[in-house]
């Protein structure tokens, strides 16, 4: 039996991003989100003559030949039918739309992408236990961002695709090609390697060995600034502040017994996910000095234009991994956007529409949290907060290191922390246990690839990103400033698994090692994860 032990949920009606294989369970949201903090001038959706050109494309490739292009052939065991199904459909998410910019496509394995967790493994070096968890991994990443592409294509050339290849649901007709994929004999780490993002051609030109040096009393001064704001953040009081909470999470202990696949990635169902998103939510605590201070959800507007829904206070989850010390351990990401950073001078290189930031939580075996770290969803000032058990050597950090701070030993992190945030600038500046309060905001947890399915007022589907997973409206002007940095548009919002997060040096806010790489060091605990595949 075919098995995806973790694959993207877009459901209207759950609030985890990432559960155990049910492959019929997959449904967009269609609703409409009004206008509250909308802008104008955008690119509108791709208009019907394309849809009209692709419908017009695959209809005459059925009577030719066609040549598998890179990244469509099937491997010889594959149906014919597949590859024909497999081809049609790159072609219309490339002239359409766009396929995942943070996940790496591979030639001849259509059925098989990865993100840089999978690309941290050698697969020639994995034993078959560990290249078939490998594979399910990655045909998981491949279906489920499949099923967003298509989703995202005009509703004459999915209905298109549906006539031409006879099928009614994509994720059944999926499955039937993904099903038992045949596992490679070797493959070279170069063919799946994820991509950095720094762009080498801007470090060339930009002098890079100099400009560098030359960035680093500024970087210094960011790490003094910010130190100072977190070591004073406790004592401030808000004069006006919003409280946001999430819902009561009340839910039983997860069992003591967790399955874990050879790759060490635990199997747990829709709901016990569910479990560690609730218990874990942060208490978001945001000082108000305008409505740019407000937690809403991203919409597009009539132009094309993405506006922020204060009505509608959003977090978004996703689940990710990373690797110590040949430990796999769960990651809980909870996202949330602000409409923008305002300006606090006329030559404020920082400010711009849209803003977010990114609090991730980092388990052990036994669902413990062992560290929590932050970024904006520019990639900066990553903040990392210890917990008691949890210790770092900076003299390991290679390149620019990033902020970190020791949570007091009196707080209680066995569930959610309180992130109190300034106003304009969103900065956290103090990290605390949660309170109990009567009248805070409540947020609603919902997953993190619906920002990649977003309706439009015309009732299509479009991604928050753009191709190069970049908001191109939110850039800004810093961008010039940095340039000679390497990395693309610094400053700009950008989506999961495309944040660079230093200046100087090259590091990953996904990077399967980064937690080696700046010398954190985890306390072993008693695993209460068990290395046995789950019953078919």
């Amino acid at each position: 039996m075919h098995r995806m032990p973790i694959t993207v949920l877009v459901r209207s009606d759950t609030m985890v991003g990432f559960v155990t294989a049910l492959p019929k369970v997959f449904r967009l949201m269609h609703a409409s989100l009004p206008r509250v903090w909308g802008h104008h001038n955008g690119s509108r959706p791709w208009p019907v003559l394309r849809a009209t050109a692709i419908t017009v494309a695959l209809l005459a490739a059925a009577g030719c030949t066609v040549t598998p292009s890179r990244d469509t052939r099937l491997a010889s065991a594959k149906d014919a039918s597949c590859t024909r199904f497999m081809q049609d459909l790159d072609r219309a998410i490339a002239l359409e739309s766009h396929f995942d910019p943070t996940l790496k496509r591979i030639q001849g394995l259509p059925w098989v992408r990865t993100n840089r967790f999978l690309a941290g493994f050698d697969y020639d070096q994995l034993n078959d236990a560990e290249r078939q968890a490998w594979l399910e991994l990655g045909s998981a990443l491949a279906r489920d961002a499949y099923m967003l592409e298509f989703a995202r294509l005009s509703t004459q050339t999915r209905a298109s695709l549906r006539a031409r290849h006879d099928f009614e649901a994509v994720d059944t007709r999926l499955d039937g090609c993904f099903a038992e994929p045949p596992a490679p004999p070797s493959l070279a780490r170069e063919v799946y390697a994820v991509p950095d993002d720094y762009r080498i051609s801007q470090r060339v030109l930009g002098l890079y060995p100099i400009t560098s040096l030359l960035a680093r009393p500024f970087v210094a001064g960011y790490r003094s600034n910010m130190t100072d704001l977190y070591e004073g953040g406790a004592r401030v009081s808000f004069d006006r502040e919003a409280r946001y909470q999430g819902q009561a999470d009340a839910a039983p202990q997860l069992e003591a017994d967790i399955r874990v696949d050879a790759l060490g990635v635990p199997w747990l169902s829709r709901e016990q996910w569910q479990v560690l998103f609730l218990r874990h939510q942060p208490e978001l605590v945001s000082e108000i000095a305008s409505a740019a201070d407000l937690i809403g959800s991203p919409f597009f507007d009539h132009d094309g234009r993405i506006g922020i829904d204060a009505t509608r206070p959003t977090v978004w989850t996703r689940v990710t991994f990373t690797r110590i010390d040949g430990r796999t351990l769960p990651q809980l990401n909870y996202a949330f956007w602000f409409p923008a950073r305002p300006a606090e001078s006329s030559l404020d290189i920082y400010a711009g529409e849209l803003a977010g930031l990114l609090w991730r939580v980092t388990l052990d075996e036994a669902q413990k949290p062992v560290l929590y770290d932050s970024i904006h969803r520019c990639g900066c000032y990553h903040k990392l907060f210890l917990p008691q058990g949890t210790t770092i050597d900076v003299s390991r950090i290679s390149g620019e290191k990033p902020l970190f701070f020791r949570l007091d030993e009196t707080v209680d992190t066995s569930r959610g922390l309180r992130l109190r945030m300034a106003a304009g600038n969103h900065y956290i500046i103090d990290v605390d246990a949660r309170e109990t309060v009567t009248e805070a905001i409540p947020y609603t947890l919902r997953p993190y690839a619906q920002q990649l399915t977003l309706p439009t007022p015309d009732g299509a589907a479009r991604s928050l990103y753009g191709a190069d997973g970049i908001i191109h409206q939110s850039r800004r002007a810093e961008r010039f400033l940095f340039w000679p940095l390497g990395i693309p548009s610094a400053g700009a919002m950008r989506q999961s698994g495309m944040h660079a997060t230093a200046f100087i040096g090259r590091r990953h806010f996904d990077s399967p090692d980064l937690l080696e790489d700046l010398g954190i060091t985890i306390q072993p605990t008693t695993p209460a994860m068990t290395a046995e595949p789950p019953p078919e």
